[in-house]
């Protein structure tokens, strides 16, 4: 995992013990870490932020020996890498989409765009589903893109400013707009398959869970919608100033933070509250191994806590 201080860690989830680390500060500068690296067999995938230029590096799993480093157009940054087979895939600081060999980092191929090159936001990360990757560009179209070869398969005009992620799910493409519409499109062909006004900005990252699609909404407003947009289905705006951006789903509830250290787990179904667990710091990220919940705060605490 990374963190602020310019400097990655793995971690053993049990314990919390550092196997290794890795000092950024101490060769390039000062790195920033945005977007879920990639874990194959062997190696970590991760890109960077705040260097100039951004770098993607590979690091050996056990050991934290770089394996290999990419530097400007071919680097991803505030990105999710992704895999399709044996390539990394993910955004460079021009919010292409480039992908690189993931054993050796040798090229593969990068798809263009028309509009303009500006770092992307890790809520524009790309998504996969089968060997496809999906991702909007600053020209104000959404692609599909054969993971293997590159190619464009379709390219469509979603005609607004996209604000959450790309979520495929059970066949189709959903995203969000700045002005609070949300788009549901074929992945299939690009057909646009209808829309949903939810009358308030959205933004980061969309959430599917089981026929409903959790999507949040400024700093107070978490909801969910019918997975083919038909309404919503349910919305809560009294869990205080939330703090994640990336809903997360473990163990059949969705979990969300706010900025006083209270984590929620709520029912995707109705949004009813779970449980809440009061902890030190803003909560920012979630992720979980096994039965092990992983909770990071803003002020560089990892909170490990163990299903009951």
């Amino acid at each position: 995992m990374g963190s602020c201080s310019g400097v990655y860690y793995a971690l053993d989830v049990v314990s919390g013990e550092v196997v290794w680390s890795h000092d950024f500060r101490e060769e390039v500068g000062h790195a920033t870490f945005h977007g879920d690296p990639l874990l194959t067999s062997s190696n970590v995938i991760t890109g960077t932020e705040s260097l100039d230029p951004v770098q993607a590096r590979a690091f050996d799993r056990s050991t934290g020996r770089v394996v290999w480093r990419r530097e400007g157009e071919w680097a991803f940054t505030r990105s999710d890498v992704v895999a399709v087979g044996d390539l990394a895939i993910g955004r460079n600081d021009r919010a292409e989409l480039v992908a690189l060999d993931a054993a050796t980092g040798e090229k593969a191929w990068h798809v263009p765009h028309d509009g303009v090159r500006y770092r992307p936001d890790v809520a524009e990360s790309p998504a996969v589903h089968g060997t496809d990757v999906f991702f909007s560009a600053p020209d104000g179209g959404l692609y599909r893109v054969d993971g293997r070869s590159g190619e464009v398969r379709w390219r469509i005009e979603v005609g607004c400013d996209v604000s959450t992620s790309l979520l495929v799910h059970r066949g189709d493409a959903h995203v969000g707009c700045a002005s609070g519409r949300l788009h549901r499109i074929s992945a299939a062909d690009g057909a646009n398959l209808g829309s949903l006004d939810l009358d308030r900005a959205i933004g980061g990252r969309l959430l599917a869970s089981g026929e409903e699609i959790v999507v949040t909404g400024g700093r107070r407003w978490i909801g969910a919608v019918d997975r083919e947009l038909a309404g919503v289905r349910w919305e809560r705006t009294d869990l205080g100033r939330l703090s994640v951006v990336q809903p997360f789903r473990w163990r059949g509830a969705v979990l969300t933070g706010a900025t006083d250290g209270t984590l929620i787990a709520l029912d995707p179904a109705d949004g009813r509250v779970l449980w809440t667990v009061d902890l030190e710091g803003r909560i920012r990220g979630l992720g979980a191994h096994g039965d092990v919940l992983l909770v990071g705060t803003e002020q560089g605490v990892l909170h490990a806590l163990r299903a009951r």
